[in-house]
């Protein structure tokens, strides 16, 4: 059988896919309690957040647009605030009720967003798949409502089999 190498790329990427959700799904979280939802996108879901990026004003936006259509997949991951109990006034109030009554966000949500983004972009690059942490992305998908309001931050990490790391010497 005689395969073309987009093909075979497009199929690594969906492989790839399910083991990268693992990646997240297997990083630690703190007390063992989950605050992550993970959604992938491709094709046409994964470019209508583009076309949406495209119409924000800032640079940034409309530079990771371009990014992102060139990309095969873009994995979101949204965190949300759950106070754990931990009453350590990392968050900068007395403790977790007075966090959750003035919608402070918990610090360990968001250690344990950063070790996931962490776990997957290396995972991505152990297996070779070009990838960037992008806010841009996470920002614009929140805002059209791929996640429920409870997640309070989401970040977009897009994926790329490319001849040159398409997410750097960006301009």
């Amino acid at each position: 059988m005689l395969y073309h190498e987009e093909e075979l790329e497009n199929e690594g990427i969906k492989y790839a896919l399910s083991l990268l959700a693992g990646a997240i799904k297997t990083a630690p979280k703190s007390k063992g309690i989950n605050t992550l939802q993970t959604i992938v996108l491709t094709d046409k879901d994964k470019d209508r957040i583009a076309d949406e990026m495209q119409k924000n004003e800032k640079t940034a936006f409309q530079r990771d647009s371009i990014n992102l259509k060139k990309a095969q997949a873009v994995i979101l991951i949204g965190v949300k605030t759950l106070h754990i109990g931990l009453d350590c006034g990392m968050c900068r109030h007395k403790d977790c009720n007075e966090s959750k009554e003035k919608n402070g966000l918990c610090i360990f949500n968001l250690t344990d967003l950063g070790i996931a983004l962490g776990s997957l972009v290396s995972s991505a690059s152990q297996m070779k798949i070009d990838n960037r942490i992008m806010y841009t992305i996470g920002f614009t998908a929140k805002n059209m409502g791929f996640f429920e309001k409870e997640y309070d931050i989401i970040m977009g990490i897009p994926l790329s089999y490319n001849h040159k790391n398409i997410f750097f010497d960006r301009k």
